[in-house]
């Protein structure tokens, strides 16, 4: 998918992008300039080492997180899927190239570093920040690759886990325990797997007869965090219950009940999504939906191999269902509050009466 793509974009032959590209005379001044306009945005490279690709083979597949590097590796959910990752290479003999975004309003360099002089045979690819451009250029390079996370753009070759079931497996598991109020402390708006863990949580609260959880969007960073739940806290009295969509907000939420002087679980309970190892270690351990990254990574790898031999995939999507790990973070609930009592100010940016929120804070996107 190269010349004849490019040729279908400019609306030209593949014989017109063949001469401009070579440089051979007989296309207007006009149609030149476009051609190479686009070949330019879409940083074309019509060089030996795509063309050899089928016989001279890197030995190397990339992984591209579209987050800063310093986000990558503190986050609680992408050092274990890269160890994953990369144990499944090395036991094929494959070598594992990261790349990471140079900040989180650039995706675009940690595809550019990692496709510039195709030094990968293929790619496993963080969907959250995946675009049209993103898209283009790994066509263009004809370059095998599998999502891990689903894109909007992309209806095949993904890794998935069910993000909307496990936000159901999390407030089953609140709303069995007697909690009738939740909260979901969830992260940036604009994430299509954030919308899919708010919506598990808001069908779950609606087929039970409960209130419409208090869902407050804020990136993923502590303070922040903090700063969100004591809002919650301080203005929605009814919660007993918060759901915290990502492991990356779990520290901020606890420090946030602390500075309430709001005891775990003994006055709110908490429920997060994403597992992480030290939250077996916390006083309380943190009742967690775990992700199968094992499972997700060996798939992902699986899948990617495949399609860098040449093959379709036995299986060309795949959405693998999570599992609830609980521990001592909930319980039932020390009293019941009349449901639906909420301070009139409500939460600062929410509307009277409104159950969702979101912080002034500006997100930071990550899995």
């Amino acid at each position: 998918m190269t010349i004849k793509d490019i040729a279908e974009m400019a609306h030209v032959s593949k014989g017109t992008v063949s001469r401009v590209i070579n440089g051979v005379p007989g296309v207007g001044d006009e149609t030149r300039r476009r051609v190479l306009k686009l070949i330019e945005s879409l940083d074309f490279h019509p060089d030996a080492s795509a063309r050899g690709l089928a016989v001279r083979r890197t030995n190397t597949m990339g992984f591209v997180i579209p987050h800063t590097g310093k986000y990558t590796l503190t986050s609680t959910f992408w050092p274990m899927f890269l160890t994953v990752v990369t144990q499944e290479a090395a036991a094929r003999g494959i070598n594992v190239l990261l790349s990471t975004a140079q900040s989180e309003d650039d995706v675009d360099s940690a595809f550019r570093s990692i496709l510039r002089g195709r030094r990968i045979d293929g790619a496993i690819i963080g969907a959250e920040q995946f675009g049209e451009r993103q898209l283009a250029e790994l066509l263009l390079k004809n370059l095998p690759f599998v999502m891990m996370g689903r894109s909007t753009r992309i209806s095949t070759h993904y890794v998935d886990v069910d993000n909307a079931l496990g936000a159901r497996m999390a407030a089953e598991h609140m709303a069995g325990q007697g909690h009738r109020q939740l909260a979901v402390l969830a992260g940036p708006d604009h994430l299509p797997y954030v919308h899919d863990r708010v919506l598990g949580v808001r069908e779950t609260c609606r087929e039970r007869g409960l209130p419409d959880p208090v869902v407050v969007h804020c990136p993923y960073d502590a303070p922040e965090a903090s700063r969100c739940v004591r809002e919650i806290l301080e203005h929605r009295s009814a919660v007993t219950g918060i759901f915290v969509a990502a492991g990356d907000l779990v520290l901020g939420t606890l420090r946030g009940c602390a500075e309430m002087q709001r005891s775990v679980p003994r006055d709110v309970s908490i429920v997060s999504f994403d597992d992480h190892p030290f939250f077996a270690h916390l006083s309380p351990g943190i009742t967690a939906v775990a992700q199968p990254i094992e499972e997700i990574g060996a798939a992902a790898v699986e899948m990617l191999f495949e399609l860098m031999a040449g093959r379709e995939p036995r299986r060309s999507a795949m959405v693998i269902a999570p599992r609830l790990v609980v521990r001592g973070s909930s319980a039932a609930p020390r009293f019941s509050a009349p449901a639906g009592v909420a301070s009139a100010a409500g939460i600062p940016g929410a509307a009277p009466g409104a159950p969702e929120a979101a912080s002034n804070g500006g997100g930071k996107p990550p899995r």
